[in-house]
């Protein structure tokens, strides 16, 4: 299904990116600050402003309750101000609060009791999960999933799996009673239980049967460097042909005449047999002209095509040049298997894949405060519009699930315990309901102006990452 995947719909050019760039992050700054709005309201908050956008206003209106809702000129967030504001960051104008009347202070948000003023803070990254939520339940109950079918093309002679009896053909039904919808959930199950002895039921030509086998530990290393202790059984699933799914727009393939359906045959005479084995020979040609021998519709054409190098870390941490076409691979329709959802199922994967996205988000960022992972995958504004632009040209479903993943990434940001977000605010509640009154005021200032010192940072590092990292590696 492609709604909007044609690369005409978002332009090219710089338009490519900064129109999916500011769909995406207009949907979630929305979604966040009428989190914030909606529980203000039914806290008995009076909302002055609601913006999507910083500076000067571009478009707004009063709805009948004063609120002003407006689109501002710098689209790169937005914000709710409530009434006792000072500033957009909802720090409070102490003078203002101190000549109130009592019915003001009713409607004040400094004057709400401080489980009412968590629960508005709150509010804004809850509401950024419960639309990633709703996006991937949405998905999953209008399109369902594709995986690739549990199938074992492959058993490694003298390995674990030949010994434990599994043969070539076999589809793996259950891991200890657990059902399998893809050969993804057998890595996984296989990966994540070394040494543990686990039972496979499996279809074997339409019988079925019961194999038990106990995955070998492996210790591996990740792009990082660092060790991980893994299980295997030297098995391997459908493969993936060397067909092109999808093209970046504006890449090496691209610019070279690659269509979507190609199928790589050979590059410079040497045969291609699976994706892995084109993206094998690609990585190790960057900036290298090779010639690729492609079956289009039964037709043999002959393109010319430099993978673009860039810089990568190998598994000992050393920096080397990888070379990139801008396309993406897929298995054979034969090969894969269509999971449909009802309004339950699809709900609980709208929670599962929600739910995995925080938590290897989590894992990276514990990663990087320990100096077990590498910094160079933190991005800014720049770096999501090039994303968005990337995603954008696989059709309008990419797209959105890419707003659900970046909606969970600012919810997260939004309650680190940094004065100035969300969570900096409810660390000062939290505080305030321990000691049963607020921080000092000079102490919040503090705060506000260290929290300000630390997001200036970020973005300036982020910003380093999108544009002079590329530059100096």
């Amino acid at each position: 299904m492609n709604l909007l995947g044609e690369v005409g719909i978002w332009g090219n050019g710089l338009t490519g990116s900064i129109l999916p760039f500011l769909f995406n992050l207009t949907i979630i700054v929305f979604f966040h600050e009428f989190g914030h709005f909606l529980v203000a309201r039914w806290c008995g908050v009076r909302v002055l402003t609601f913006s999507v956008g910083f500076g000067p206003e571009l478009v707004g209106f009063n709805d009948r309750h004063g609120t002003r809702w407006k689109i501002s000129a710098i689209p790169l967030g937005g914000y709710v101000k409530f009434f006792g504001d000072d500033n957009v960051a909802s720090t409070p104008d102490q003078d203002a609060l101190a000549q109130m009347s009592e019915g003001e202070r009713r409607d004040s948000f400094f004057f709400k009791p401080v489980w009412r003023r968590a629960a508005i803070v709150a509010a804004g990254p809850i509401a950024n999960f419960i639309l990633a939520i709703a996006i991937f339940a949405t998905l999953a109950l209008l399109l369902g999933k594709q995986v690739a079918v549990p199938r074992l093309d492959g058993v490694t002679p003298g390995s674990a799996a030949a010994a434990a009896g599994f043969r070539p053909g076999d589809v793996i039904v259950s891991i200890d009673g657990k059902p399998v919808q893809g050969f993804a959930d057998v890595q996984r199950a296989i990966a994540l239980n070394p040494d543990v002895a686990l039972t496979f039921v499996v279809d074997r030509g339409g019988v079925p049967g019961t194999v038990v086998a106990t995955p070998q530990p492996r210790e591996e290393r990740d792009r990082f460097g660092n060790v991980q202790r893994l299980g295997a059984l030297d098995i391997a699933g459908p493969t993936m042909p060397a067909r092109v799914v999808s093209l970046v727009a504006r890449s090496a393939a691209a610019a070279a005449g690659f269509e979507v359906g190609d199928r790589v045959r050979k590059i410079d005479g040497k045969p291609v047999a699976s994706f892995n084995d084109l993206r094998d020979i690609v990585g190790a040609s960057p900036d290298k002209p090779l010639e690729f021998e492609v079956d289009r519709d039964g037709r043999t054409i002959v393109l010319q095509a430099t993978p673009t190098g860039h810089t990568e870390k190998d598994a000992s941490g050393v920096a080397k040049r990888v070379g990139q076409l801008g396309i993406s691979g897929g298995y054979d329709p034969a090969d894969t298997r269509s999971i449909t959802y009802g309004p339950l199922g699809a709900l609980e994967n709208g929670f599962g894949e929600t739910w995995f996205v925080i938590d290897r988000t989590l894992s990276y960022v514990g990663g990087v405060l320990m100096g077990k992972e590498s910094v160079d995958q933190l991005g800014g504004p720049i770096r999501i519009a090039q994303v968005s632009g990337q995603v954008a040209t696989a059709g309008f479903v990419a797209l959105i699930h890419l707003a659900a993943v970046l909606s969970i990434s600012i919810g997260l940001l939004n309650l680190f315990p940094i004065p100035l977000l969300d969570g900096g605010h409810l660390l000062f509640y939290a505080i305030e309901a321990v000691r049963g009154r607020p921080l000092s005021e000079q102490v919040q200032e503090y705060g506000f102006r260290f929290g300000l010192a630390i997001v200036l940072l970020l973005m300036l590092f982020a910003t380093y990452n999108d544009v002079l990292r590329p530059f100096v590696q």
